[in-house]
């Protein structure tokens, strides 16, 4: 339990003093960041009778952590979870 709440703390400092991450290749279609794209993305896809969720977590690029958002939904046809890493 106690480690469940240091990384939910690091999770916190890092989202507020990195914010989200956003790739230089890759320009997403919706503006915002991630956080705003996950909500969007998620309402979407429940519109649409999947099953989906927001994950907020923590991605490493390079020597840098940040926090981000991203989509976890299940697959009508075949059942398994996939994810939109919403960069």
């Amino acid at each position: 339990m106690m480690r469940e709440i240091v990384y939910i703390l690091v999770f916190l400092i890092v989202t507020a003093l990195g914010g989200c991450s956003a790739s230089p290749v890759f320009t997403p279609l919706l503006s915002g960041d991630c956080v705003d794209r996950a909500v969007r993305i998620r309402q979407e896809l429940r519109a649409k009778g999947y099953e989906a969720d927001i994950v907020l977590g923590i991605i490493r690029k390079g020597e840098k952590i940040e926090g981000h958002a991203w989509i976890r939904y299940k697959d009508k046809k075949t059942g398994e979870w996939k994810e939109i890493k919403n960069y």
